[in-house]
């Protein structure tokens, strides 16, 4: 079972001590108090917002699998909000491999090159977010909304902003490499003569693969395109929290509509990128902390933003798309069991980190017991 692995109990072990964190700051009465004034005629609109946002979530990744095979934004739908589901409730992001897996057997794709669209989509959230903050950070602090930070608050902030923008840049730019430059790949797949020589075959399959779903990125304008197509994903989603701030009472803290929308920017991108701890399941935990201690440099008390970000999280971005995957699976009869089944590391494993391609008869398989057209 999944809960025996250790995965489970690091993501288990992150969780827990970072709500014990948040649950030391925050006065519990304070938080109560701050859920019961709450006005959640907000939360219906916020919820819809999340799943306009997944839709364009679909498009872009059709914009991704293009090279690979044309399909339309509405088959990729579930599989996103599946795989999504799945990264909620699984560690480590182990939700990203549920999703290639999935799109390989339904669509009889190579499901390392999927999971290489995957890798390029994730990059490409994070790069929109730090375009968030990169507007919104600034324009607070020209504006004074940081003066109640200490010092040490300040330069951690700033140092913890220039590791993540190092961090995304780097994987960018050897995505980058891999889908243009010939010099670089040749470089990439001389690295892989230092694998033991019984593994190199299937190292060198995967990386062939993988680099097919990395293709999109070979031109200055299709990296263009691909942030401008991030673009609502990320603007849908923010249209949660700003609608929430509002729900919580919080815009009293601002003075203006204008200052607002810089803080959610700011919120939605430091709170996401803390999500990109690859421990933490479903990002419980580093979700609410980082967006607590956001809203707190800015003069937002502990229990109320800490209120905020534990019911923006777990009420509109964690339980409705659970729910939403929980009815996809049930609607396309697919196992969820099966979809577990590629993390345990056999054969189903193989199919997403093997050659990277579908066995002919379980794909057949998945496709008829889905009701595939």
């Amino acid at each position: 079972m999944l809960n025996r692995t250790w995965q489970f109990w690091l993501g288990l072990g992150v969780s827990v001590v970072l709500l014990l964190v948040l649950f030391w700051q925050v006065d519990f009465d304070e938080i109560r108090q701050a859920l019961s004034d709450a006005n959640y005629v907000y939360l219906a609109p916020s919820i819809a917002l999340y799943f306009i946002g997944v839709y364009f979530r679909a498009f872009r990744w059709r914009y991704l699998l293009q090279p690979l095979r044309p399909l339309a934004a509405s088959r990729l739908y579930p599989v996103v909000v599946i795989g999504y589901m799945a990264n909620n409730l699984l560690p480590a992001r182990l939700g990203e491999l549920v999703r290639a897996y999935y799109l390989a057997r339904r669509e009889h794709l190579s499901a390392s090159s999927a999971l290489g669209t995957v890798a390029v989509e994730r990059v490409y959230d994070g790069m929109t977010l730090l375009a968030w903050a990169a507007v919104a950070g600034p324009a607070l602090w020209l504006m004074g909304e940081f003066d109640g930070a200490g010092d040490t608050s300040r330069t951690t902030w700033i140092v913890l902003a220039l590791l993540t923008v190092a961090a995304f840049a780097g994987a960018l730019a050897f995505l980058t490499g891999l889908a243009a430059s010939e010099r670089f790949r040749s470089f990439v797949y001389w690295l892989t003569g230092l694998v033991p020589e019984r593994f190199r075959p299937k190292v060198q399959g995967l990386l062939t693969t993988f680099i097919e779903g990395t293709s999109v990125l070979n031109s200055p304008r299709k990296h263009l395109y691909l942030f401008l197509l991030s673009l609502p994903v990320w603007a849908f989603e923010t249209a949660i929290y700003f609608l929430l701030i509002y729900s919580f009472g919080i815009d009293d803290h601002f003075g203006s509509a204008g200052t607002i929308v810089l803080v959610v920017l700011l919120l939605t991108a430091t709170s996401n990128l803390a999500t990109a701890l690859p421990s933490s399941i479903g990002g419980i935990g580093p979700f609410e902390v980082v967006a607590q201690q956001t809203l707190m440099v800015l003069g937002v008390g502990a229990s109320l933003a800490g209120a905020y970000a534990a019911f923006l999280h777990l009420a509109a971005l964690w339980l409705p798309v659970n729910l939403a995957g929980l009815a996809f699976i049930w609607q396309q009869n697919v196992s969820l069991k099966g979809l577990a089944g590629v993390l345990k590391g056999g054969g189903q494993m193989r199919e997403v980190l093997g050659d990277g391609l579908l066995a002919e008869t379980g794909g057949q398989a998945a496709a008829g017991k889905e009701g595939r057209p």
